[in-house]
């Protein structure tokens, strides 16, 4: 009966013992467990941080290069509209470059035929020996001829005075240029002819000359030519 006691006792005592270690080397394994997941667990957040740091990194440098790609869409446009701009000026500029190369050649065209003149018509005014006044006959040719350039363009009046052989050369030449003056003044005075339009001379003696040993010769060399030339542009 004692030995089955002290058995008993035994046994008890070696499972009290077995039962304390399996105590302590399950708390051990606890204590292991955590000591092993909670570095594990400070990682994961640790990540989860960084994540999120670097999701809302990703999400800025996003939207400042939306931004970015946004000012730079416009400025792009914006430099497309002055582009066209500059373009449709430049088309204006060559436009205008080659009407006035063509008002240019033009002009150097007429330019060149300014010299271009054709005789339209003539008449001639006599005058008595030694004078230089104008007859009645002697106005009315002269009215006949201005009546042909009047309000017109691009012509010009040719005045050449001219006189006999009687006198000397130089009073010849001064007689022949008053005669001319005379007619000019006449044609200016009565008939508005601007004087750009009238060209005038004295000869003196008329070369060729009429026979001048006849009264009729040198009634006809005591003479005003008056010659209308118009331009040929």
């Amino acid at each position: 009966m004692s030995f089955a006691k002290s058995a008993l006792r035994c046994g008890t005592m070696l499972l009290l013992a077995f039962v304390s270690v399996l105590a302590v080397s399950g708390c051990a394994t606890k204590k292991y467990v955590k000591q092993q997941v909670d570095p594990l667990t400070g990682k994961v957040a640790e990540i989860e941080s960084i994540t999120k740091k670097n999701t809302e990194d990703i999400r800025d440098v996003d939207s400042r290069a939306q931004a970015g790609i946004q000012a730079a869409t416009a400025k792009a446009e914006a430099a497309d509209a002055k582009a066209a701009t500059a373009n449709q000026k430049a088309d204006g500029a060559q436009s205008a470059t080659d009407q006035i190369a063509k008002n240019v050649k033009d002009v150097e065209s007429k330019l060149g035929n300014l010299d271009t003149y054709k005789l339209a018509e003539s008449t001639e005014v006599t005058f008595k020996s030694g004078q230089f006044e104008l007859s009645e006959e002697a106005r009315e040719s002269l009215d006949s001829i201005a009546s042909k350039v009047k309000d017109q363009k691009g012509y010009i009046l040719e005045i050449k005075g001219f006189t006999d052989d009687r006198g000397s050369e130089s009073s010849n030449l001064q007689l022949s240029e008053k005669r001319a003056e005379t007619v000019k003044r006449y044609l200016a005075t009565q008939h508005n002819i601007p004087l750009f339009r009238i060209s005038v001379i004295g000869i003196g003696e008329a070369k060729p000359a009429e026979d001048n040993k006849t009264r009729e010769g040198r009634a006809r060399n005591r003479r005003v030519e008056v010659r209308l030339l118009r331009s040929t542009v």
